[in-house]
Parts: C-alpha cells; structure tokens; sequence
C-alpha cells in the first residue's frame, strides 16, 4: 500500500440491522465477541489508528465496547467514538458514519480510508490486505468490496480521503447506496476512479442476522481454530467433536480425544493428553499433564507431570502440584494440592493446604463450612490419611502423621502422631437370635 491506511470500525446498536454487513457485534463466538475478530483483521493490517465508531445507544454500550476492544492483543491506537444520537435504533450507515467521524478522519489528511462493519466476524486480515492493493494499484479514489456468491455488497468500502472528502458535504446519509451513487457520480465528474473488488472468499463477508449466520459462522471459526492448532503439531483426534474457544493455546503434540470442550484463556502444555468428554474452562495444564475422561475444571492450574480424573471435579482456585495425582469422583476447591500427593477416590477437599507425598484415603472430607464462614485444613508433608476420614476445620495434620481410618478429627494432630477419633468397636455375640426371641415372645408365639 502506497498510503497509510485508517480503519473506521462500524458498530452495529442491538442486533437490529439488515443492511450490507450489519450484525450484532456483542454475540459470542468462541469465547470473544463477535465484533473483535472484525477489528482483529484490521488491526492485522497494522493501520495508523482504528476509530470505533459504535453509531446510536453507543454510550448505553461503551462499557462493553471497552471491553470488546480489550479483547483484541494489539499495538494499533484503538479510539472508541460514540458520535452524536440519533433519534432511532437503526444499523449504522456507511456513509452516516464518514460524515459522523469526518473530523477526527480529517486528522489523517491523504489516507486510505477503510470502512469495515463490526458484524462481520470471518472477515480475514489477508482478504483487506488483497482489497487495499487492489484499490490502491488501480488508483481508485473509492472502491467497494463485493460478496462472492451474489455480487451484493458486502458493506466494506476504502476511500482515498484527499479525494473523497472535499465531495462529502450535503449528501444524504440515508439508508441504501443512493448517498454513495452521489458521491461516485461526484468523483466520475472530477476525473477520479471508482472501483468494484470481488471478495475471493464468499465466507468472509458472512454478516451476523440470524441464528443460523451465528451457527455458519461458529462452524467456519471452530475450522480454522482448529486448523491453526493442527499446524503447530496438536493432534485432535477428532477435530469435529472438539470445541475449542478462540483464546485457547495448545502445545506441541499436545492429544486431544474427541467430545472434549476447553474455554477462555487456557493453556495447555506440550505432550499434554485430554481424554474424551472433559470440559475445562480458563485453567492451565502443564507439560505431560493427563486429564482422564468426563473430568471438569474451571480456573484451575494443573502443574506438569501430573494425572487427575476420570470424573474429578477441580473448581476455581485449585492448583494440582507437579506429580500429582486426583482420582476417581475426587473434588477440589480453593485447595493446593502438593507434589506428588495422591488422592484416588471419592473424596472433597476444600479450602486445603496439602504439602507434598500425602496420600489421602478414599472417602476423605474436609469439613470446611461451619455454616458461617469457610474454615482451612492443612496437612503436612507424607501425612497418611486414612479412607473414610472427616477432617473438621480449621484443623492442621503434622508432617508424616497418620490418620487412622474412620476418625473425625477435631484437633490438631502432632507431627508424627497417629491420631485415631472413633467409638470402640463393640460386638454382642448371639444378639440376632435373642431380638428374634423377643419379638416372638411379644407376638403371643405368632408369626408376624
């Protein structure tokens, strides 16, 4: 490109447009937004600036706009412009919006102006690049980007400012193209070029009315998702079953089995496994890290090394230490839980400490709630709980001490302590036989 381009990002009000790229920039596709795959290919295209304009209710919006342009990692200024009210909710007009943000665009004199709708998420930073080369090698003063399958517009546009913007005044920012077919006529009269590009991918100017646009265009973003995750050496056994938001990073040769559904910001290490019908959400696995079948994690971090599942549950603020391992019907919340500790079966550990090499016995719970406030348990390093053990907190178990099976411990227990809270077992031989006797004596001698 010749010229420094500047990106108008046209935002779209509630959902309610039909003109050419209108859609609903607020849905969710993937995790994000859909306006922010819109405004991260143009931000690709590494412009001076990228100004939002978010067009009529925008002031009601701007703190989810804010939040929008948050979610997209760029150096790009990123300026948010709300422009005048309008009396109704309508799509925003291409042409409304030049007239709109015609003076903060006058800042840029000489620019190749780029119109881009915020409802176009499958819009690719590769097909502007093409749209701006071709513009400015032919020298044209305007050009409009075309659908591929219907030769309808697609509502992305580029105008030459120095040319354009001296012809804007007293044109009609109404709805359709009779604003812009007096602008072209305008430009054919002072000798400039007006130009038509074929988008090459009909997908990419998919816009957002419906909810099957919504469905089409999550299926296109899962396929790419998923392909860019193939390139860098992951293995998805089944890439169609495997739902994986846009934000998600794997490692390299990382295996992910089919039914498996990872959300937000998570990170998973190279040679990690993730077995069929496990659902993560905005945790980190490390390096070589297995996650067994039907398990589910939310904002969580399992260091590397380490196995947890089938049908584990590790709720917010849980960290697996390396090594570990959490098994079978085994929850964890607000707990750390150390290196190379095990914990295999059946088991609730809340608001915990455990140190490293404890094992903790099938059936075990820390009694964390005392129906006022959460209570901590700590337990020390090589501790031994034993199956079937309620840990009533605030309580700490010392290093290397043993919890016999069964025990409710109410007390701290010394490091190195055998700590045994049960009743005695009492055993009354030919009881059975004597309630029998009893209650036959009691029936008159008949049977009940």
């Amino acid at each position: 490109m010749n010229r420094k381009a500047v990106v108008l990002l046209l935002g779209s009000e509630e959902g309610t447009g039909r003109g050419p790229g209108a859609g609903r920039p607020f849905e969710t596709i993937l995790g994000r937004p859909a306006g922010a795959y819109a405004l991260e290919a143009a931000c690709r295209l590494d412009p001076e600036a990228v100004l939002v304009l978010t067009g009529a209710g925008g002031e009601r919006f701007r703190e989810t706009w804010e939040e929008l342009i948050k979610s997209v990692a760029t150096r790009t200024p990123v300026l948010l412009f709300a422009g005048p009210p309008r009396p109704a909710v309508r799509p925003l007009n291409a042409l409304a919006a030049l007239l709109t943000a015609r003076t903060l665009l006058e800042k840029y004199p000489d620019r190749d102006i780029l119109v881009v709708p915020s409802g176009l998420p499958l819009l690719q930073a590769r097909t502007l690049k093409a749209f701006l080369r071709a513009h400015a090698s032919k020298g044209s003063s305007l050009t409009f980007m075309s659908r591929g399958e219907d030769g309808g517009l697609s509502g992305v546009l580029a105008l030459r400012s120095a040319d354009a913007f001296p012809l804007l005044g007293g044109l009609p920012a109404t709805r359709g193209m009779s604003g812009f077919e007096a602008l072209t006529r305008r430009l054919a009269k002072a000798g400039k070029a007006v130009g038509l590009f074929e988008c090459p991918a009909a997908e990419d100017t998919l816009p957002l009315r419906t909810a099957a646009d919504l469905s089409r265009a999550t299926a296109v973003l899962r396929r790419r998702k998923n392909a860019a995750l193939l390139s860098k050496g992951v293995t998805l056994l089944d890439p169609a079953s495997a739902w994986i938001d846009w934000a998600v990073e794997i490692g390299p040769r990382a295996v992910i089995y089919p039914g498996v559904v990872i959300e937000g910001e998570t990170r998973i290490g190279a040679d990690a496994r993730v077995y069929p019908h496990v659902h993560i959400v905005r945790s980190r696995l490390g390096a070589r890290a297995k996650v067994l079948s039907s398990t589910v994690m939310e904002d969580c971090e399992v260091e590397p090394d380490t196995q947890v599942g089938p049908f584990s549950r590790l709720r917010p603020k849980t960290r697996v230490c390396a090594g570990a391992k959490v098994g079978n019907f085994v929850e964890m919340k607000n707990t750390v839980f150390g290196p190379r500790s095990k914990a295999q079966h059946l088991s609730y550990l809340g608001d915990s400490r455990v140190e490293e090499d404890v094992n903790v016995g099938a059936g075990t719970i820390t009694c964390n709630f005392d129906g006022v406030s959460k209570n901590p348990t700590r337990i020390g390093a090589g501790a031994f709980i034993g199956s079937g053990t309620e840990l009533v907190a605030p309580v700490e178990v010392g290093r290397g001490a043993y919890v016999a099976a069964g025990s409710t411990i109410t007390k701290n227990v010394s490091a190195g302590a055998l700590a045994i809270a049960r009743a005695r077992q009492v055993e009354k031989p030919g009881w059975v036989l004597e309630k029998a006797r009893r209650r036959k004596q009691d029936s008159g001698g008949r049977h009940p």
